[in-house]
């Protein structure tokens, strides 16, 4: 059978969807076709609904599967009714983040002819081909439907072992064109789970729900990975087809979770004879010295933290992430002893938080003098223990929620007029705020800037918002000519990176030491 796939990662950074991938190898495996339609603006231009009807037209397949998050969901039940108007018998099924985590909710909307609960890689080729044989399709472990007017909800199965897996299927993708956007960064994934409860984040309501319905256990049966050998191979026949490749980015949760297996993986990416950059997610929990060395010996050259926020309380009551500030400051000093370029990723206008936790925020990452760090502005995805939160205290405003396209560039909880201002001039030039905090020779230029825009109204602000940015590269290019630290914007409209690693890169790539960018952008 003919499977037509729909990813819509709109207003998202462009790459590789890898349940798709992973479930296009299992089709493929067994003798099916796949295909793709993949709608992100920063790849081509957005799909019109006739343009996806004439790929269906073309490819004829037998079923169409969407992927989404939560802020996709509204454009692919639009681009779903569509198809259907077009194509009434060609069935239709929805999977990924979104369904998982409410999935009563997709269900009842009545909008596709499957809803995919949890990891469906054998579900979907179950459906595929008891479709394909005309044979009952209502029974399938994952899948839930609505059927003469009443739900049918299977239980999850259990997760798949991955190694058990066929190859990934990355020529699902447009790899030459994601590569040359993504300037030679390739992501992978050697893992699947987190330990971690994040409030934000989904793995304790995957876990929940597969212990509930009898798919695992325990939450040990969520954390597998795949074999380093596997892992090795995949990047190896990954460079020879594409030589643009320059950075590996393990996109996994989190993979310093076991020392012995970063060792071990280390050693065998060193002896692979890859020698390629690579990049990391770790956990301040899991990381010190003896984390930090044999990434550093393996070529790994920036470690990404999930700091989030600065103040003991949010991260305790709102967050759920249960570190000090202390062991945050000894991870990223560490990291910073093995001569690793230390990303952290922090959240602004999360629920119950003051402008005073806010600050605490800002001045431990100038405490720190992280390499870089990513803000984004707090989004409560449905089905979390953060959007539980954010309902209780009557937070969210259900207008800009539904029409919110990404977490960076506004915030979608009431905080009130002069939050909200706040909020937006920190979340226009976070830099500027951290800058202003240390105690670098740049710190009174900084704290210039920022008591000169704090006494701005809305109006002034909005005015003055238009070039700040462009101000900000000015200001910088004059502190990078005396080699005088500082945080710039660079790669990313909400990254602020440490002036020493921008000089590091331009005196690399005039060497020709390396052939593009360190950095993607939204790394």
């Amino acid at each position: 059978m003919r499977v037509l796939f729909v990813y819509p990662s709109l207003d998202c950074p462009p790459g590789v969807n890898h349940g798709l991938a992973a479930m296009s190898g299992v089709l493929k495996s067994h003798g099916h076709e796949t295909d793709l339609i993949h709608a992100c603006e920063k790849l081509a231009p957005i799909p019109t609904h006739e343009e996806m009807i004439e790929k269906v037209r073309e490819y004829r397949p037998g079923i169409i599967g969407f992927s989404v998050m939560s802020q996709q969901y509204a454009w692919s039940c639009a681009a779903s009714k569509a198809i259907r108007q077009a194509f009434p018998e060609i069935p239709q099924v929805i999977g990924g983040v979104h369904c998982t985590m409410v999935p009563d909710d997709v269900t009842a909307d009545e909008v596709f002819d499957y809803v995919c609960v949890g990891e469906g890689d054998f579900a979907m080729l179950e459906l595929v081909e008891r479709l394909e044989k005309g044979g009952d399709t209502t029974t399938i472990p994952n899948l839930r439907m609505v059927r003469d007017g009443e739900t049918i909800v299977n239980p999850v199965g259990p997760f798949p072992d991955l190694n058990e897996l066929p190859l990934k299927d990355y020529e699902l993708f447009d790899m030459g064109h994601i590569l040359n956007v993504k300037r030679g960064w390739l992501s992978v994934i050697t893992s699947r789970g987190c330990p971690y409860k994040c409030t934000y984040c989904f793995n304790k309501e995957i876990v929940d729900l597969y212990k509930e319905e009898g798919g695992a256990k325990s939450a040990k049966e969520y954390l597998r990975h795949y074999s380093i050998e596997r892992i090795l191979n995949e990047i190896r026949a990954l460079k020879e087809k594409y030589p643009q490749i320059e950075t590996v980015i393990f996109d996994d949760d989190l993979f310093t979770l076991n020392r012995r297996y970063v060792e071990e993986f280390c050693q065998a990416y060193r002896d692979s004879g890859i020698n390629l950059r690579f990049v990391v997610n770790a956990h301040f929990q899991q990381f010190n010295d003896d984390m930090a060395r044999p990434l550093a010996e393996a070529g790994c050259n920036i470690v990404k933290f999930g700091l989030e926020s600065g103040s003991q309380r949010v991260r305790k009551e709102v967050l759920w992430r249960f570190m000090t500030n202390k062991k945050i400051e000894e991870g990223i000093a560490a990291a910073h002893r093995q001569g690793l370029h230390t990303s952290s990723f922090i959240m602004l206008g999360l629920p119950t938080e003051t402008r005073e936790e806010i600050e605490e925020t800002l001045q431990l990452c100038a405490d720190t003098q992280l390499g870089r760090f990513r803000w984004a502005i707090f989004y409560p995805f449905p089905g979390t223990a953060a959007y539980r939160i954010s309902k209780e205290h009557d937070l969210i405003d259900w207008e800009k929620w539904s029409n919110m396209g990404n977490y960076f560039d506004a915030s979608c909880l009431r905080f009130g007029s002069e939050h909200d201002l706040y909020l937006d001039k920190v979340g226009t030039v976070c830099n500027w705020y951290v800058n202003a905090r240390t105690d670098w020779e740049s710190a009174p230029t900084y704290r210039a800037l920022v008591d000169q825009i704090e006494a701005m109204n809305m109006e002034e602000w909005q005015e003055f918002k238009k070039t700040a940015r462009d101000r900000d590269r000015e200001i910088s290019e004059r502190f990078l000519e005396r080699r005088i630290p500082h945080y710039s914007i660079r790669y990313a409209h909400v990254m602020g990176v440490h002036s020493d690693f921008v000089l590091w890169e331009r005196e690399q790539l005039e060497r020709g030491t390396i052939k593009g960018r360190v950095t993607y952008t939204l790394d």
